[in-house]
């Protein structure tokens, strides 16, 4: 029980302030390194289970984890009610277009101007925010998404045509290829290409975005937001400069979903005018809601569980004895994964407001308190 407690200021400023907390991130950070290895090798499990498609839905789930935690970092911490973030990753996809596709700029150099782009024009957007609250913020923003949108289909057609805009494989950077981890080439380069190649790019950029996000909650800015999202007024009172906060949480926010939107268009090679209609915003939403609100280790979670979740049920949908035998599932799978959503998410927040990481603490708090907890 005394590794449980914290016992100094030192420790509660840590990032890790209890010896289990550290055993944890030791724990999942071998997993993260052993999953690519594991879901990339020839075994063939039984009734056909999707044993690659786990690699896909974790490098997919590791794109969105960093849309959701920016989205969380906005509507969960600072209670700003947007629904632009269809239109931010519309914006990290032009800006990769721009500069990738048509200037060849490379892929490692797009990443920081996406960041810089993304809190430019979300400060922009964010200033709305400094009038409106609540449903109104919520209609200024919806009318963001389509101004966006149009802007993307001009900017479609202006420089790619009708067609898709493509996007090429990035390079891996010299320095990191002499390292003899990936093999190149016949050209000497390394492109990455693959789910086994993008997951160890995707890894250390989530990673490190994540962090960031977390460290930025931790610090005087995240108090700020909290304070914010319980009352303006009260926020002020206390000497809070409530404009440049929430200027800062849109720009914060704003950035990383940009750069999000440019990982996504690289790893997918290609996005169209439909690539982002606003469900995507739903999406986020659902993750955020069935992983945990107001906690950026809930976003993760609710993206992981957002991209298994489907790849899981597809499986049991068409393979599975008895339930492969049932036509409707067969015939209505898409729905039926929208509906098990829904369903979920109804229950959590009946049951479990705190959503997957409440669990998570649920049970860590009953671990913690054993014996005396049975």
């Amino acid at each position: 029980m005394r590794s449980r407690l914290v016992t100094d200021y030192r420790q509660d400023l840590a990032i890790f302030k209890t010896r289990p907390q550290k055993v944890i991130v030791a724990v999942v950070a071998g997993l993260a390194v052993a999953f690519p290895f594991v879901f990339s090798s020839d075994f063939t499990p039984p009734l056909g289970f999707p044993w690659r498609a786990w690699l896909t839905a974790a490098n997919l789930a590791l794109i969105a984890s960093i849309g959701a935690a920016a989205f969380n970092l906005l509507l969960g911490y600072t209670h700003q009610v947007s629904v632009a973030h269809a239109a931010f990753l519309m914006l990290g996809t032009m800006t990769a277009g721009y500069l990738g596709s048509i200037h060849h700029v490379s892929f490692w150099v797009i990443l920081p101007i996406s960041l810089l782009v993304g809190a430019v024009v979300g400060a922009l957007v964010g200033l709305p925010a400094l009038r409106f609250r609540g449903l109104y913020l919520l209609v200024a923003t919806f009318g963001v998404h389509f101004f966006f949108l149009q802007v993307y289909k001009t900017f479609q057609t202006s420089f790619f045509g009708f067609n898709a805009i493509r996007f090429p494989a990035p390079e891996v950077p010299v320095w990191l290829a002499q390292l003899g981890v990936f093999t190149p080439d016949a050209e000497g380069r390394v492109l990455i290409q693959g789910d086994f190649r993008w997951y160890w790019v995707l890894l250390p950029i989530a990673v490190l975005s994540i962090a960031y996000m977390s460290n930025v909650i931790r610090l005087r800015e995240g108090r700020a937001f909290r304070a914010i999202a319980q009352h303006d007024v009260s926020a002020s009172l206390t000497g809070i400069d409530v404009t440049a906060t929430k200027l800062r949480a849109f720009a914060i926010s704003s950035a990383f979903v940009t750069m999000s939107g440019v990982l996504g268009s690289y790893y997918l090679r290609a996005r169209g005018e439909d690539s982002f209609p606003f469900e995507v915003v739903l999406f986020y939403a659902i993750m955020v809601i069935v992983g945990g609100f107001s906690s950026t280790q809930g976003a993760v979670l609710g993206a992981l569980f957002f991209y298994f979740f489907p790849t899981f049920f597809d499986w049991f949908r068409s393979r599975a004895p008895v339930v492969r035998d049932i036509k409707f599932l067969q015939a209505y799978a898409n729905e039926i994964n929208l509906a098990g959503f829904g369903i979920l998410i109804i229950i959590v927040l009946v049951f479990r407001p705190g959503g997957l990481v409440g669990v998570w603490r649920s049970l860590k708090g009953y671990w913690g308190r054993w014996p005396f907890s049975t």
